[in-house]
């Protein structure tokens, strides 16, 4: 009797659970739904922006400013010693070359560009993938600690950031800073659950913060908070011993291993540089103050996040302060806390060091976008907005305004040349637009005509397509050896607005140390990065060389993709330009 009553009540139980389970099922699968309608949301949305994004690149073959070229002419540098394959070749890839800004975006272009060949496209492509890889893996750290939902929505808010758009598009050295930001925050959310005890973690600590110091000499002040953070947090975990500042220590070793070949060497240039970089004024809204920090915020909500998107985080915002703070409706679990701790701390040194400094050019805080967008998912997620009815629809109207401010430009190209639309950053419609590219090459053809390999350039005026290392370009291209003991000249910019007062003697006696002179008399540039303040004289430079005995008749160079611009050659006089006339003939 005991035997049958015990199994008739396991049978009720079954039954019971077996209802209960049924009745579940309709819940358990619409809750399957909204989180793989957020993956959904994420696909449709990236992928027309990838396209845009391709098409964007093939349709500038040459550098779209002063930095890409300058990459492309260090990339085609070591595609050169590469394919010499001497030892001091090889060694000048790994930590010579640029002893100004760290190698990560070139090492790993190479690869890509020794197998395919070198086009433009191709270390675009790689800074793209990156910028994939990086959101990937800011999904991946924010489900760790939320729903698809929340992590979809980290991934969107940074993603589609005009600024991280911008920076991805283009070859930069923004693509490996991404991955490797991204990659130390993975890391450290292991720390933060108490997971730390497989080796990949530190692994993968160690070898983004090496990256991330190959990267940019910034990434130093996204790092020292998340490390410090997340030592305090784990080693208060395990009330400081000895055992748990192990994997810290493994992980700056092999931090050490990576970054310190190339830091070692090149360590004055490099904080030179970095001092430079902080102080240039081209991109400044002006001194500190509380006017120019508004201007500021305006900038960042506009360019660095978009405004379709800051609508959405203020929604979350909001939502996060009413049920968090307010009503306490809610708590945040203590991953979660220790994940809007470290991502918070993570984004005040780069924001104090812009707001305290010259230089607000937006896409320095790139990087800070990845701890932030995980920051408002951990909100997101711990309000419970994300798992309102409202929240989804929200979000996929809002991200889609902004989806498509961003591919507006490529789908309505732009016949004349536009201004980005700050001086520290771009309108997210303008963010794709059609940047104006001269080709150089003539001009390599002209001074081989008249005997010079490596001639010496002097140049007045600055914009886009006009500065040093678009001029150099064709030398790199045609694969003459750029070597560190035998390289080009680099051309010799006469005057930056930034020298002060212009002193014409001191401009001619310049140019006339040269081989060849040039400058494009009708050339404005973009105002924003004060161009036009560096072209003003070009015409009265062009008429001062016509005058000037040391210089043959000026050679007419036709560049520009809106419209004809009129770029004036000067070449020294004594030298014997044998296939002159038809290189003229040939570009006019």
């Amino acid at each position: 009797m005991e035997r049958e009553a015990v199994a008739s009540e396991e049978t009720d139980i079954s039954v019971l659970a077996t209802s209960v389970e049924n009745e579940l099922s309709p819940s358990r699968e619409q809750t399957l739904f909204k989180e793989r309608s957020w993956l959904w949301l994420v696909s449709l949305l990236l992928l027309p922006l990838v396209v845009a994004a391709v098409r964007w690149m093939l349709d500038h073959p040459y550098g779209i400013h002063w930095d890409e070229a300058l990459y492309f002419n260090n990339l085609l540098r070591d595609l050169h010693n590469l394919h010499g394959g001497s030892l001091r070749q090889l060694g000048s890839i790994l930590i010579g070359g640029d002893v100004r800004r760290p190698p990560a975006n070139l090492l790993f272009a190479l690869p890509f560009v020794a197998t395919f060949g070198f086009h433009t496209v191709i270390p675009r492509l790689v800074t793209l993938a990156f910028w994939a890889v990086s959101g990937w893996l800011v999904y991946l750290t924010t489900r760790r600690m939320g729903s698809q939902g929340a992590a979809a929505l980290a991934v969107l808010i940074f993603c589609l950031s005009p600024e991280v758009v911008s920076a991805s598009i283009f070859f930069s050295t923004e693509g490996p800073f991404f991955i490797a930001t991204a990659v130390m925050l993975y890391s450290a959310s292991f720390y933060w659950s108490d997971e730390a005890q497989r080796p990949c973690v530190w692994i993968g600590l160690g070898l983004a913060i090496g990256l991330g110091l190959l990267a940019k000499s910034s990434f130093l002040l996204i790092a020292m908070p998340v490390v410090a953070v997340t030592m305090i947090l784990f080693l208060r975990r395990h009330a400081w011993s000895v055992s748990a500042w192990s994997s810290f220590l493994k992980a700056g070793a092999l931090a050490f291993l990576v970054a310190a070949p190339w830091w070692i060497k090149n360590l004055g240039p490099a904080l030179a540089y970095t001092k430079f970089a902080r102080e240039q004024p081209r991109n400044s809204l002006g001194a500190p103050s509380l006017a120019v920090w508004t201007k500021w915020f305006f900038t960042v909500v506009v360019s660095l996040v978009g405004p379709a998107l800051s609508i959405l985080i203020a929604v979350v915002a909001i939502a996060a302060f009413r049920k968090l703070l307010l009503k306490k409706e809610v708590s945040l679990d203590p991953l979660q806390r220790a994940a809007l701790t470290t991502c918070g701390f993570a984004i005040l040194p780069l924001v104090a060091l812009q707001l305290s400094g010259t230089n607000h050019l937006l896409r320095y805080l790139c990087p800070a976008l990845i701890p932030f967008a995980i920051g408002v998912g951990v909100l997101a997620e711990g309000s419970g907005w994300i798992r309102s009815s409202r929240a989804f629809v929200i979000a996929g109207l809002l991200a889609t305004a902004q989806l498509l401010m961003l591919v507006a430009p490529v789908v309505f190209p732009n016949q004349q040349p536009v201004d980005p639309g700050f001086y520290n950053g771009g309108l997210p419609w303008r963010i794709m637009v059609r940047f104006e590219q001269w080709n150089w090459k003539p001009l390599q053809e002209l001074s081989q005509s008249c005997g010079l390999e490596k001639p010496k350039i002097a140049f007045l005026g600055m914009g886009r397509p006009l500065n040093p290392p678009q001029i150099l370009y064709p030398w790199f291209a045609k694969g003459l050896s750029p070597s560190d003991r035998n390289g080009f000249y680099e051309p010799l910019w006469l005057y930056r607005y930034e020298q002060g007062p212009f002193d014409w003697s001191q401009v001619m006696s310049s140019a006339e140390l040269s081989d060849i002179a040039l400058t494009a008399p009708a050339f404005v540039g973009q105002a924003t990065d004060r161009q036009n303040l560096d072209n003003e004289r070009n015409r009265e430079f062009a008429d001062r060389l016509a005058k000037d005995p040391l210089f043959q008749p000026p050679i007419h160079l036709q560049m520009g993709r809106f419209g004809t611009v009129e770029v004036l050659v000067f070449v020294k006089n004594g030298l014997a330009c044998h296939s002159m006339t038809t290189a003229q003939a040939a570009v006019n």
